[in-house]
């Protein structure tokens, strides 16, 4: 027989029923909820008022890095408790929203308890830390004493420490979610709160995922600052083993991989972007903290010499009678370096050095991330690769060779997201205080400026410039040369130029040594004529193992190439040391021509009358050559002329050009061809004004009193007398 249906219950009434258990489970969580806040809220402000405002007033410990942003906190839960008590202020229990109310107050929560969760460890850390002095934990007893007599009072728990206080906001945060889930579970799907409890809960998850890898990403930084503040020798021995060296191994072959193209990189543009930016603020700031430093060291040595010449300055340019009014002015003031340097170095130096230690850390962890990225590229790689070759039967394994890479994009992910995040910040702030210092090196520069020129002549003062300023320049320096004392200091000053350049000269290239008869005569015998050669001209070796010879010299031909085979540097020896000489140097000895011009040589010495000078052959004048100095102190001679023989030469002189007498010609005319070695300007009609470099004929090696020292030449048609030392004879170059 089948049941009686009069017997069964409705199914209406059944879903009445329980819509209304429902209602008011709903009624009681929600009561659960609000009373809960206003006790967490209740707490907060006791703690404040009792714990971190007495211990603030002792300034005994950092109250803020203990209890961080505790009084914003109170302020976030005191709002939204007055909008979850507006909410439940409705009298119809369909018309109460409560998922609004957290929706609003999403962004507000994140914000304050993010910051206070991140820094939970370093609070815990410094109180155990404050707790082992005596003092200090005295006064937290005496807190929490007053604190537990007020709950007492209104007869609460009061198993109560300085850690629970500290750790309400962390528990706070994490009870929301199971609040707002049993409070929807509670909730009819047709109420009208129904998907903002939905949208809510899912809010305050979400806050506590993102407060999760918040302050993860905070372990990660501190894990590696931790690793790379004890990176020590040993230290990097002890984690050597086959792990780190598989991930050492896979990092670089997924960098060889991305440079050579074969894999293509990944890119964050927003970090790329601002790591750019950090290289080149780190760059300036480096470059311009080293370009303070060697500035401010010039300037030290500058400033010294600046203030002693502005005095002299002042005192030739003030009135004579002036002077000791003013004179003490200078004296009395401060040193303009040291103001300077004080500045500069609070101003700019301070703030830049400061800057410059903070890049460090920052560049560790983009090199980590950099790491973290090629093991995450590496593992989906290796992930992959396992996949597609597993076979159906092994699905099992294929599914756990895709977890791995899971860990490395989280730490990967981590490092970029808090990278892009506080770069940005950092990149702000560094670009501020470096336009900041600019500004101050500016500022400080103009100063400097400003406090030179306070004593310096206005503009009105002085005399405009002049257009042809050279020439009435040039006219002066005439003038003066006119003057007879100036005459003779010039001429002094000549003579001391020339004698220092001819040391330094004699000083610069070596002396060469003159063969010897002894050294001829062994030629002679030991080599047959066909191997003797003799000099044309001067030579001066100028690669290794080269030799300087002399005009005239005897040499015997050893080989004629050198060792590279080249034909035009031949082997010789000289009697006294072997070398290279260049062929185009050389001739063939020829014994008659040489006997010839000995004799001839002698039988013009003879011939010579006792009043003239010596006359003066080729050998007078080797030491001139391009070449070679020669030994002789002809080389050093300098302008030495008194006051009597300078007036007897010049006056002989006019009467030599006037008379037109024969010039001797003591030498052919190879001889008498020179060049000026220095440039010489004409200080009379008699002298001849020459150019450096200038070719010269040399009419006579003397002057009309048998002065050495002067030489009659001729140039471009014009005769004239030249300083001798201010002339060399041409030779081949």
């Amino acid at each position: 027989m089948p049941h009686n249906l009069s017997t069964l219950p409705s199914p209406i009434l059944d879903l009445e029923e329980l819509r209304a258990r429902k209602m008011k489970h709903r009624a009681k969580v929600i009561k659960e909820l609000v009373q809960t806040e206003k006790d967490y809220l209740t707490d907060l402000e006791l703690c404040i008022r009792e714990v971190v405002h007495p211990l603030r007033n002792l300034q005994i410990i950092d109250v803020d890095r203990l209890f961080t942003n505790m009084e914003t906190l109170c302020e976030v839960s005191a709002a939204l408790l007055h909008r979850l008590n507006e909410a439940i202020d409705e009298p119809d229990p369909e018309a109460v929203v409560i998922g609004d109310v957290f929706i609003q107050a999403k962004a507000a929560l994140e914000d304050v308890y993010k910051i206070y969760c991140y820094h939970h460890d370093d609070a815990n850390s410094s109180l155990k830390s404050y707790e082992k002095e005596e003092q200090i934990k005295q006064h937290f007893i005496a807190c929490v004493l007053a604190l537990k007599k007020i709950y007492d009072q209104e007869g609460k728990p009061n198993l109560l420490d300085m850690g629970s206080l500290i750790i309400k906001p962390v528990q706070r945060i994490m009870k929301y979610p199971l609040l707002l889930g049993e409070l929807w579970q509670a909730t009819p799907e047709d109420h009208p709160d129904y998907l903002p409890l939905q949208e809510a809960l899912t809010a305050a998850k979400i806050i506590n995922v993102n407060i999760n890898e918040f302050k993860r990403r905070k372990d990660i930084v501190m894990k590696y600052k931790r690793s790379e503040d004890e990176g020590t020798l040993r230290g990097k021995l002890n984690k050597l083993n086959i792990h780190s060296i598989r991930k050492k191994s896979d990092r670089f072959a997924g960098y060889l991989k991305i440079l050579t193209g074969v894999e293509p990189q990944v890119r964050d543009e927003v970090f790329d972007r601002e790591e750019k930016l950090f290289r080149s603020l780190e760059k300036a700031v480096r470059q311009l903290v080293k370009n303070v430093h060697c500035y401010m060291q010039h300037i030290q040595e500058m400033v010294s010499v600046a203030v002693q010449n502005v005095k002299e300055i002042e005192n030739i340019i003030k009135d004579p009678s002036k002077n000791d009014l003013n004179g003490s002015s200078h004296n009395n003031s401060n040193d303009p370096y040291k103001y300077l340097k004080d500045r500069m170095e609070r101003l700019v130096l301070a703030p830049l050095s400061c800057l410059q230690g903070m890049f460090t850390a920052p560049q560790k962890l983009i090199q980590k991330r950099y790491d973290k990225l090629l093991d995450y590229c590496s593992r989906l790689e290796r992930s992959s690769s396992n996949s597609s070759s597993s076979s159906p039967s092994s699905s099992s394994s294929s599914l756990a060779s895709e977890v791995p890479p899971g860990l490395a994009k989280r730490d990967y992910e981590a490092l970029n997201a808090l990278l892009v995040e506080e770069l940005q910040r950092f990149n702000m702030a560094a670009h501020l205080i470096l336009t900041n210092c600019l500004v101050c090196l500016v500022a400080l520069l103009r100063g400097l400026m400003g406090n030179a020129l306070v004593g310096a002549p206005s503009a009105q003062q002085l005399p405009p410039p002049l257009s042809n300023i050279a020439e009435v320049q040039n006219s002066i320096m005439d003038e003066l040369n006119n003057l007879t004392f100036v005459k003779d200091n010039a001429q002094k000053l000549i003579e001391r130029k020339v004698s220092f350049e001819r040391r330094d000269k004699k000083t610069a290239v070596p002396e060469v040594q003159h063969q010897t008869e002894e050294q001829r005569a062994w030629l002679l015998s030991e080599y047959p004529l066909s191997r003797l050669y003799q000099l044309k001209r001067k030579c001066n070796g100028c690669q290794e193992q080269d030799l300087s010879l002399l005009e005239g010299e005897l040499v015997a031909l050893l080989e004629d190439t050198d060792p590279l085979g080249s034909s035009s540097r031949w082997l010789v020896d000289t009697g006294g040391a072997q070398g290279y000489v260049y062929s185009t140097f050389l001739k063939q000895y020829n014994p008659l021509r040489d006997s010839q011009r000995s004799g001839q040589r002698a039988k013009e010495q003879q011939q010579q009358q006792p009043a003239q000078p010596p006359a003066m052959d080729d050998e007078d004048f080797d030491d001139l050559s391009l070449f070679v100095s020669g030994s002789g102190s002809s080389s050093l001679r300098s302008i030495n002329l008194s006051a009597n023989d300078s007036s007897s030469s010049l006056s002989s002189l006019q009467l030599e050009l006037e008379s037109g007498e024969e010039l001797v010609d003591a030498v052919d005319t190879d001889a008498q061809q020179f060049y000026a070695v220095y440039a010489f300007q004409a200080r009379c009609d008699q002298e001849l004004s020459l150019q450096e470099y200038q070719h010269v004929r040399i009419l006579k090696f003397c002057d009309l009193g048998g002065n050495k020292e002067w030489w009659l030449a001729e140039a471009n048609g014009q005769k004239g007398y030249v300083p001798a030392n201010y002339l060399g004879r041409m030779s081949y170059a």
